[in-house]
């Protein structure tokens, strides 16, 4: 079982309009629970691309991983029906920083 906060490498294709595609880097978002009782994860995926957006997460010198992590491209994926690779475990401070802005995205205001 992938846990939360591991740092995936996955095949994000087919896509469609502006979703991040290819074999990239991606962050598991979803608990334990989830991923442990279906076959889906949900995760951010990682880019190169350093544009300084509100709603991305940049990676530091404690992961192998470089670039940031995409919070508005969050997605549900089979992950036993795609290939990944397993590349290490996101600090637990960038991870909460991404489950507060996924958590921003999704709440509805007072």
């Amino acid at each position: 079982m992938v846990k939360q906060g591991t740092i995936i490498k996955v095949n994000l294709n087919p896509r469609a309009g502006h979703e991040q595609a290819w074999y990239r880097p991606a962050v598991v978002v979803s608990n334990d629970t989830f991923n442990a009782k279906t076959s889906m994860v949900i995760v951010c995926p990682i880019t190169n691309t350093m544009n300084h957006f509100p709603l991305h997460v940049p990676l530091d010198e404690r992961t192998k991983t470089t670039g940031c992590i995409l919070c508005e491209h969050i997605r549900a994926l089979d992950i036993e029906a795609r290939t990944y690779r397993v590349i290490e475990q996101l600090p637990d401070d960038i991870l909460q920083q991404v489950i507060n802005i996924i958590f921003a995205e999704i709440d509805t205001p007072v």
